[in-house]
């Protein structure tokens, strides 16, 4: 309890900062920044509103801040614009939009960000575009099927044979 009180005591009274950005998913470089994609899910379904697109924006691998970015989806084969994102301030670099998908195609997400103090991404902005397929849940195997029709004969026939060839002695 006294460490955890004088750690708490000391980071609050010396107003240290706690960050960290998204790692793996999609990493687009360009120049000295790394712009991360790491959508959650990993493969989103249409209709699902806890559908998150999370973005990175860092500069030498390192968090920037006061960036202004705005979000463009397209249909990957036609591309249509769905939806538009305007541009926001974010104090912060790691970017969390909520985001439900209404087509089961694949998109892309572009992400435009323009950045206070680099002179050239500032007035033009920075721009990294992700691929992501959106899929149809009622055409997925639910998972009770997968199990029943799927996993569990091929376990058996893994399991039964390597009881045969136990019982022949050859393992």
């Amino acid at each position: 309890y006294h460490i955890f009180y004088s750690w708490r005591y000391n980071f609050f009274k010396h107003n240290y900062s706690a960050y960290a950005h998204f790692f793996g998913g999609k990493t687009v470089t360009i120049e000295d920044y790394q712009i991360v994609f790491l959508p959650s899910p990993s493969s989103p379904a249409i209709g699902d509103n806890s559908t998150t697109l999370n973005f990175s924006v860092l500069k030498n691998n390192t968090n920037i801040y006061n960036i202004h970015s705005a979000v463009i989806i397209t249909e990957k084969d036609s591309q249509t614009i769905v939806d538009q994102i305007p541009y926001k301030l974010y104090e912060f670099s790691d970017i969390t939009i909520p985001y439900t998908f209404e087509n089961p195609v694949d998109h892309t997400v572009t992400l435009q960000t323009r950045i206070t103090g680099d002179e050239k991404y500032q007035t033009t902005p920075l721009v990294a575009s992700f691929d992501i397929a959106v899929a149809d849940p009622s055409n997925l195997i639910p998972f009770d099927e997968l199990m029943i029709f799927y996993v569990t004969p091929v376990t058996l026939v893994v399991t039964g044979a390597m009881i045969y060839l136990h019982v022949k002695g050859k393992i």
